[in-house]
């Protein structure tokens, strides 16, 4: 139990943070969490998928810090070339005093493309997206499990009665919060090694929306996100659903003159296994600067379930900064996804070729042409 010192300067930290301008979590599982890094991603599986994914932030840490996504995609590539999504977010701070709860829903439009590379090669494929997401979204501080000084007594152990403090606002105003992306995915080198690149950008509260909070208005500053892939393939066998990729990646995120950078590898160890290592450092490219986080990551894929797809994603933050390790005990990231094959908006229930990427959390989405 945290002394009366602890909860005075914890119920003060939590009062002051409010009146600093906010700032959106990082997360690590960027392929359990497109929507989120991106709303062109709306729709990117074709079929209806289901995602969730709940960040634990410095584990060790009084106060601990968990942020949750929810998302859903739905589409039909081969007939309207639009993608529908929603994404729900539910930040917690301050030992559960303080939530954020942000809900938006995605639209995006899909072109794809055929082009040779080379005068002798085969046709390859391409796409390019762009979304556009708008939601509603508002803070909320639960007064229940605030303790004042005011309720502890010299003479009896433990808190007494209710404090005289009244409770104040509870909750902030409901603002409105827009953001927008564009992204784009390109296949060359089709055959035995296949190869694709993705790449993308898109910025949220682009309308600064305003917080109006404790008598103290927090705008929302714009978060821009980037990121590129390259995945290399190898079909095993000869055969086409045996097909395993090395994914090298890079994400990069800017709000508030904050910054943060993920570098990444991937690969593939079997049908049913990814696994993985990041880096996470604030600078990107000045060498003499701390590396903040190594992340390792473990993506389990089980494709047969009744016909669908079904992924688990686990990735461990070990902080290696000045910060600490024995200080932290880093941060744990949970995330599962469910695609439910031939649940889409198409009216005919034709299945499409696939081209090897969600299956093992690779964003290359199926194409029809």
């Amino acid at each position: 139990m945290l002394r009366l010192f602890d909860k005075i300067l914890l119920t003060s930290l939590i009062v002051l943070s409010l009146n600093i301008r906010a700032q959106d979590p990082v997360f690590a599982q960027y392929y359990l969490n497109q929507n989120y890094l991106n709303p062109a991603f709306a729709g990117f599986t074709n079929d209806l998928t289901g995602s969730i994914n709940t960040r634990a932030q410095y584990l060790r840490v009084p106060g601990l810090l968990t942020s949750t996504t929810a998302s859903f995609n739905i589409s039909c590539e081969e007939e309207t070339r639009l993608g529908i999504g929603g994404i729900l977010y539910h930040h917690v701070e301050g030992e559960g005093f303080l939530h954020t709860l942000n809900a938006a829903g995605q639209v995006s439009a899909n072109f794809p493309f055929k082009f040779k590379w080379g005068s002798r090669a085969r046709m390859n494929k391409g796409l390019v997206s762009a979304g556009i997401q708008a939601g509603l979204g508002q803070k909320y501080l639960n007064w229940n499990r605030l303790t004042f000084s005011d309720q502890y007594s010299p003479y009896l152990n433990g808190i007494q009665n209710p404090s005289n403090i009244g409770q104040q606002q509870a909750s902030s105003n409901i603002f409105l919060d827009a953001g927008a992306g564009i992204r784009a995915s390109i296949e060359f080198g089709p055959g035995k090694r296949p190869q694709f690149l993705s790449m993308g950008a898109a910025a949220f509260h682009l309308n600064r929306p305003a917080q109006t909070f404790l008598e103290s208005r927090i705008p929302l500053e714009p978060r821009f996100s980037f990121f590129t892939f390259y995945y290399l393939g190898n079909v095993r066998k000869g055969r086409t659903k045996d097909l395993r990729y090395w994914t090298i990646g890079a994400l990069a995120d800017y709000q508030q003159g904050l910054q943060s950078h993920t570098l990444s590898l991937y690969k593939d160890a079997n049908e049913y296994l990814t696994i993985g290592v990041s880096v996470r450092r604030q600078e990107f490219i000045y060498l003499d600067r701390n590396i903040d986080a190594v992340i390792p990551h473990v993506l389990l894929n089980f494709p047969d379930i009744r016909g669908d797809d079904f992924t688990i994603g686990i990735s461990y933050e070990w902080t290696v900064s000045t910060l600490g390790e024995e200080k932290t005990f880093g941060s744990l990231e949970f995330g599962l996804t469910w695609r439910f094959e031939g649940t889409n908006m198409c009216n005919s229930r034709r299945k499409l070729c696939k081209t090897k990427g969600f299956d093992m959390g690779h964003d290359m989405p199926n194409v029809y042409f």
